[in-house]
């Protein structure tokens, strides 16, 4: 099996990381952030063919993206239905109602489980509490796991908007990313690279 290989691009005003893993040839992303023109000039830079893209949750910053990046990359979208309801709130409820055409693409409804991606196992966990279907991608075999924005480096994910919840958002990391080896490196939606050592001794929302 071929190593995994994980390229990071900040995109849009929001800061967004969007993931971009590769294996021979073949790639899948990991959320797409508005403004993906930099994603895009390096997947046709590399020769990549797009064979996936996985949204962690249906934020704006975390979707606004994909429609540019499928006109120039066709390839199977997969989410969570749970969090569509945000097309129907406005943008001053926490929703995204009014840039609602520019995430009028086709999508799957994916579910937690294992997946077969790029050759390797990768395990969907559910993760409620940032939104109600956020979801975390783990890669076992490449000791990596994308969460969107469950938690950061020393901090966790907001649970202000409509339907977060801080009691599940901090049930999933316990019960989802803190059982997974300590050198599980963690991607996050925002900011830098952890992992769960780092944050199980760090993160003042777990360290007594």
């Amino acid at each position: 099996m071929s190593n995994l290989t994980v390229e990071t691009f900040v995109l849009g005003m929001e800061e967004t990381n969007c993931y971009l893993l590769s294996v021979d040839g073949e790639a899948v992303v990991i959320d797409v952030g508005t403004e993906p023109q930099r994603l895009i000039q390096r997947i046709k830079e590399l020769g990549l063919k797009l064979t996936g893209i996985y949204i962690t949750h249906f934020h704006i910053d975390h979707v606004g993206g994909v429609q540019e990046l499928l006109q120039e990359c066709p390839a199977p979208v997969f989410i969570s239905g749970v969090d569509e309801f945000m097309k129907d709130l406005s943008l001053e409820a926490g929703g995204c109602r009014e840039l609602v055409e520019f995430l009028e693409f086709p999508f799957e409804e994916i579910a937690p489980g294992r997946r077969k991606v790029l050759g390797h196992d990768m395990l969907v966990f559910d993760t409620p509490g940032h939104t109600p279907g956020s979801l975390s991608f783990f890669f076992p075999a490449a000791g990596c796991v994308f969460v969107g924005d469950l938690i950061f480096m020393i901090a966790v994910g907001r649970t202000d908007l409509p339907r977060g919840s801080s009691s599940e958002l901090l049930r999933s990391i316990r019960s989802r990313i803190f059982i997974l080896p300590d050198t599980t490196r963690i991607y996050s939606g925002h900011g830098p690279m952890t992992s769960v050592i780092h944050e199980k001794e760090n993160n003042p929302h777990f360290v007594l």
